[in-house]
């Protein structure tokens, strides 16, 4: 008896990795995307199907991402300067001809303050950028808008006061829009 159902165990198990496989020959399953809306790759850069067939889905490339802009924010402030704005107008004019899969604002802070406070700054930096866009005629629901605090300060600023400290730390004090993208 206990032959009969190991035996039985086998051949389910082997039905249950075979039968996907043959049935996913014909590529008409659908694709399994990201939480991003990616198409998720295995080891080997082909696309993960499911058992489900939906005849008019291909793979297709994978949505490249890509920082797009960076806009940078004075000391202590989450206003967006004529400088940052001009940055955004031109990448809004650039995000007209992509299909945008999905779109990633980060903001950042320095180092100089406490953790929570850099990371309520950060976070209307982000909403300041994204607002913006919004604004000027760009939303896409997949957003993530993410305030990162002073969790990744890197200018090396040591032995610097005042101004100079503060200008040393600019590149800290930013958002990056960055945007997945199909095609163009």
């Amino acid at each position: 008896m206990t032959k009969r159902v190991s035996l039985l165990s086998a051949f389910a198990l082997l039905a249950a990795v075979a039968i996907p496989a043959f049935s996913s020959a014909d590529g008409y399953q659908a694709v399994v995307h990201d939480a991003r809306g990616n198409p998720v790759m295995d080891a080997r850069g082909n696309c993960v199907r499911t058992q489900w067939e939906t005849p008019n889905e291909e793979c297709g490339a994978p949505a490249a991402h890509t920082k797009l802009a960076s806009v940078y924010f004075e000391f202590n402030k989450a206003t967006l300067t004529k400088k940052a704005k001009a940055t955004l107008d031109h990448l809004l004019a650039t995000l007209k001809d992509k299909k945008i899969e999905a779109v990633t604002i980060a903001g950042y802070a320095d180092a100089i303050g406490s953790d929570s406070y850099n990371l309520r700054l950060s976070e209307k930096r982000a909403h300041a950028v994204q607002h913006y866009l919004k604004v000027h005629g760009f939303s896409h629901s997949n957003t993530d808008v993410r305030a990162l605090g002073k969790s990744t300060a890197s200018a090396a600023c040591k032995g610097l006061k005042d101004g100079e400290l503060h200008a040393c730390m600019q590149e800290d004090r930013r958002v990056d829009i960055e945007v997945s993208a199909i095609g163009k």
